[in-house]
């Protein structure tokens, strides 16, 4: 089987270049084929830890899916969740932020890891376990230096845990308790799914009831090509408001809901898509043959060919209309037609959405990520 070691040089402090050559070394000894990042920048003055997370993980799925992988394995361990847990009662992110880090998931930060699994197999092992069996084994590691600078929150979470371990103790007992409770929550999740949900294979959802408000979330994003939370206050009245008879549409992160005589239809903000007043919308993306891209969040697109490109529906529809072979979009929910893909060879209209021609194939990628958050889900497609 062949292996691959990603490693992220932050470029954040003297010698981390020859740090990352030392542990390129150590993992091309292994046998492992080894790729390294260095972040470019001016310098980093605010948010250093945040930003860094997200180069890192905007880094390591592109490599993920340069190399052709899907699973992602990190050695996060048990000490990092209960500094993870510390910060997050801090920041009062309520019983599902006690949950903590999954050991797998799908797509964890969209769209960074965007088809691609992230394990953490080693979230049960302490960081002083893992260094004993390094010692034991003779394996070098190195210790950065930026884990003592207070300046940090993560830093300051560590030294206050390393004092008090009757808390470290608590957090992770909390954590446990909270992810069965968060696992019992999808389970029901996953029924209202099957049983009030369609699918398109063209990315929106239809339901025929207001779905529950955590699950409300993942739709908004699924079908908005999106990721991480949308603000609480605003999902909380979008979720009252859906619920009263007086409701037409609403639009909140990035996805339109609108209520129809079935239900609600929820479909990507068609003026995200085509742009406000004084803003661009989507333009035209050149595809490169044999690749794939993520278009909009919501789409993986490869070409077959040389000269296809992707812009939105919107602005194609007459010339759609006027197609015998791609007038079908016209059977689909008029909310959703503007905000699809459309394909062209040079100046050819060739197809839209979700495709599978001699020319291109795309795949729409909310039923996939509903899937793997709701295993258990029965997927309904329209």
């Amino acid at each position: 089987m062949v292996t691959h070691a990603f490693i992220i040089d932050h470029n954040l402090r003297d010698g981390s270049a020859v740090e990352v050559q030392k542990a390129a070394a150590y993992a091309r000894s292994l046998g492992y084929i080894v790729a390294i990042d260095r972040w470019e920048h001016d310098g980093v003055t605010t948010g250093i830890q945040v930003k860094a997370r997200q180069y890192r993980y905007n880094a390591l799925g592109r490599l993920c899916r340069a190399a052709g992988l899907t699973e992602l394995l990190t050695a996060h361990t048990a000490d990092d969740q209960a500094e993870t847990l510390l910060m997050r009662i801090e920041r009062q992110t309520g019983w599902r932020g006690l949950a903590g880090m999954p050991v797998s998931a799908y797509a964890h930060l969209w769209p960074a890891l965007a088809d691609v699994t992230l394990h953490r197999p080693w979230l049960n092992v302490s960081r002083a376990d893992l260094r004993d069996y390094n010692r034991v084994e003779h394996i070098p590691y190195i210790d950065d230096p930026s884990n003592e600078n207070r300046d940090f929150t993560r830093v300051r979470a560590r030294q206050a845990l390393s004092v008090d371990v009757d808390l470290r103790t608590d957090l992770l007992a909390q954590q446990r308790s909270a992810r069965a409770r968060l696992s019992a929550e999808r389970d029901d999740h996953a029924r209202w799914l099957s049983d009030h949900t369609r699918i398109s294979e063209q990315g929106f959802v239809e339901t025929d009831d207001v779905p529950p408000n955590e699950l409300l979330l993942h739709i908004l994003n699924g079908v908005a090509g999106q990721g991480g939370p949308i603000d609480t206050a605003k999902r909380l009245r979008l979720h009252e408001d859906m619920a009263r008879s007086g409701f037409k549409a609403a639009t909140l992160a990035g996805a339109w809901v609108v209520k129809t005589s079935h239900g609600f239809v929820f479909a990507r903000d068609m003026v995200a898509v085509t742009g406000r007043k004084g803003q661009n919308g989507l333009g035209s993306i050149e595809l490169k043959q044999g690749e794939k891209t993520l278009w909009d969040g919501r789409f993986w697109v490869e070409t077959k060919r040389e000269n296809v490109h992707v812009r939105a529906a919107f602005g194609n529809l007459q010339d759609l209309r006027q197609s015998a072979d791609l007038k079908d979009i016209f059977n689909l929910p008029k909310q959703v037609r503007s905000s699809l893909p459309t394909y062209f060879n040079m100046h050819e209209l060739i197809g839209f959405g979700a495709i599978d021609t001699e020319f291109v194939t795309a795949k729409a990628t909310t039923a996939s990520r509903l899937q793997a958050l709701y295993p258990e889900a029965i997927l309904v497609s329209v």
